[in-house]
């Protein structure tokens, strides 16, 4: 099926951006209230933010878009094999969509492409990216913060087709806690229906040293990307924060299975955001991201126990990270 182009840029470029109000500054007052304080790592992606963590995936130590990369270009046929003809592909997080066009260029006559992201500006680059590749392919485009809820059954319905299947790559699905995780896999399997399908990339546990320094780049990439949050907070809610004051601080818990990531004060100190007041001792941190490390089989039950049957896993020959087909179940 064939759109105008036009008009898809047209439902990016006008946006309702009210659809996408996640409360930035009460979420900011919220989580910096706690005992532990904490901000939520989906504002990490702003233009800025985005573009950093772009940035990362191209550092020597983030070892997850380079294995996970070369783990697509390997199972790709296969992929499109399970998945079928004329199916309908919605990419919730799309980024820059380099790993989607791997997947859209295996399937045979894949009948629409959904990539819906909170940055406007990188789905309007993505878009035009996608577009050039495929160029009679449907693709609609969505402003959306993918943690909140999203009528997916209406988007696929509006292309008559074959499987509707779910793209969630990059293990993403780590920055949830495994609870969290089983309810967000869950409306998947509720949107694609029975016998619809999710792909989804999943990292692996592995060595604390790896690990650490996959989150904590000798470039400081990363670094700039966590402090990126205290730099929205000064631009877009009149904060007062001096960014020098913190220092980033990637850190294994090992009880959990996860990587944490901090943002550690250097001194006591006293920020003002929006009127409000927050007292820092020195050395107390503000927790920004976990991103939680899976055992394959540890990572089936849990889609067993979220709707979906496991019907492929694939895996470098490293096990660092590996690529997971699922099916709805009834």
């Amino acid at each position: 099926m064939n759109n105008n182009g036009s008009q898809r840029l047209w439902d990016v470029e006008h946006a309702d951006e009210t659809m996408m109000d996640s409360g930035f500054l009460q979420d900011v007052k919220n989580g910096l209230s706690q005992t532990q304080k904490t901000l939520p790592c989906k504002y990490f992606y702003d233009k800025q933010g985005s573009e950093l963590f772009e940035a990362i995936c191209d550092q020597q130590e983030y070892y997850v878009t380079r294995t996970e990369l070369q783990l697509l270009n390997t199972v790709q046929r296969e992929l499109a094999t399970l998945v079928g003809s004329h199916a309908r592909i919605i990419e919730p997080g799309s980024g820059a969509g380099e790993k989607v066009r791997l997947l859209l260029g295996a399937l045979p006559l894949p009948a629409c492409y959904i990539p819906i992201d909170i940055s406007k500006e990188i789905l309007l680059r993505s878009q035009e990216i996608i577009q050039t590749y495929f160029p009679t392919l449907a693709v609609h485009p969505l402003v959306r913060d993918f943690n909140q809820p999203i009528n997916f059954p209406e988007l696929f319905d509006r292309y008559d087709a074959g499987k509707r299947v779910v793209f969630f790559p990059g293990s993403t699905i780590g920055n949830f806690t495994p609870q969290e995780a089983k309810v967000f896999i869950r409306r998947f399997a509720d949107a694609v229906n029975p016998g619809g399908g999710l792909i989804i990339g999943v990292d692996l546990i592995k060595d604390q040293q790896v690990l650490e320094q996959a989150y904590d780049d000798a470039n400081g990439v990363t670094a700039a990307f966590n402090k990126n949050l205290l730099v929205r907070i000064n631009n877009e809610l009149g904060g007062d924060v001096n960014i020098d004051q913190f220092r980033h601080e990637a850190r294994l818990n090992h009880q959990e299975s996860r990587i944490e990531m901090h943002l550690v004060s250097e001194q006591a100190q006293q920020l003002t955001i929006s009127g409000s007041v927050f007292n820092f001792h020195e050395n107390e941190t503000i927790h920004t991201e976990n991103s939680y490390k899976y055992t394959i089989d540890g990572f089936q039950q849990l889609l067993r126990e979220s709707g979906f049957q496991p019907i492929k896993v694939w895996s470098d020959s490293e096990n660092k990270f590996s690529i997971h087909y699922c099916e709805a179940v009834e």
